[in-house]
C-alpha cells in the first residue's frame, strides 16, 4: 500500500500521542499501591520466607488430601503401599478367617454340649457350665407354676 508523506506524518503523530497518554508500569504499580487500605505488612526477606513456607506447607497438605481421596482399594493394591498391622504368621490378625472359623465352631460345639447335658439332666436347668444361675432360664415359681399345671390338666 502506498502512503503519502502526510499519512505517514499523521500516523507518527498518533503514535506519539498514544505513548504520551499511556502510563508506565511503575506509575501503574504506584497508583494500585495507593488504592490499598488497612494494615499492610512490608515485604522483607524474612516475611517473604515465612509466607512462602506456609504456602508450600498448605499446598503439600492439600495435595496429600487429594491423593488420599483418589486412592481406591485397587490403586492401593497395585501400588503395594497397603500393609497389614498384624502378620498372618503370628495368627493375631483380626481378619484371619480360618482362626475365626475355628473359634466359632468351638463355641458352637460347646453350646451344643451344654444343651445336651441340660437335656439329659447332667447340668441342672437354669445354670451355666460355670455353675452360676441364669435368671432368664429359671422356671417360674409359686402361683404361675400351679396355674400352668392347671391349664394342662384335663377338664373332668
Amino acid at each position: 500500500m502506498v502512503k503519502t508523506k502526510e499519512q505517514r506524518a499523521a500516523e507518527k503523530a498518533a503514535r506519539e500521542n498514544a505513548a504520551a497518554k499511556s502510563i508506565t508500569l511503575e506509575e501503574f504499580i504506584e497508583s494500585e499501591r495507593l488504592k490499598l487500605t488497612g494494615t499492610l505488612t512490608p515485604v522483607t526477606p524474612e516475611t517473604f520466607a515465612k509466607w512462602k513456607k506456609e504456602r508450600l506447607d498448605k499446598k503439600a497438605a492439600e495435595e496429600q488430601l487429594r491423593k488420599a481421596k483418589e486412592n481406591t482399594g485397587r490403586a492401593l493394591f497395585e501400588s503395594g503401599m497397603y500393609k497389614e498391622e498384624d502378620s498372618e504368621d503370628e495368627g493375631d490378625s483380626a481378619w484371619n478367617l480360618e482362626k475365626l472359623r475355628k473359634e466359632t465352631e468351638a463355641l458352637r460345639i460347646k453350646r451344643e454340649e451344654e444343651r445336651l447335658a441340660r437335656q439329659y439332666g447332667l447340668i441342672p436347668e437354669g445354670t451355666t457350665d460355670d455353675g452360676e444361675t441364669n435368671e432368664k432360664e429359671k422356671e417360674p415359681e409359686g402361683d404361675e407354676k400351679g396355674a400352668d399345671e392347671a391349664d394342662k390338666a384335663p377338664n373332668t
